[in-house]
């Protein structure tokens, strides 16, 4: 198989499942190492073809929300990647505009965030 041919398929499951759980284990509030339940998740993922640039849009959403909580409102954090199951499927059957999620990424993510999402989409 060419490079050109597996470029157009996406990533291989070890890809995409490594790309989700750094991403995840990145965000704010989320445990800073995965454990064996989020990468059964991920691997449901995989298998249902959800491209990680909905999941990543999930996870700056899903982020955010919390991030933006009356800080007098004690939530625990977040203990496992099915917190986002429910945002991933609000972003697939009602995606937000992509310049909204970069001004989220930039205004609420960055600021908090324990080290670098998956690739910037940014030019």
């Amino acid at each position: 198989m060419s490079k050109t041919t597996e470029a157009l398929e996406g990533p291989t499951q070890q890809q995409y499942v490594r790309t989700l759980l750094s991403a995840y284990v990145a965000m704010p509030e989320t445990p800073s190492q995965w454990q064996p339940t989020d990468r059964q998740i991920a691997l449901e993922l995989f298998h249902r073809r959800i491209p990680l640039d909905i999941i990543e849009t999930a996870f700056v959403l899903g982020s955010a929300r919390r991030l933006a909580r009356d800080p007098k409102r004690s939530v625990p954090p977040i203990r496992c990647l099915a917190y986002f199951l429910p945002v991933i499927n609000e972003v697939i059957a009602d995606p937000p505009p992509h310049g909204y999620i970069r001004y989220l990424e930039l205004t609420r993510i960055r600021p908090a965030q324990k080290m670098s999402l998956m690739k910037s989409n940014s030019t």
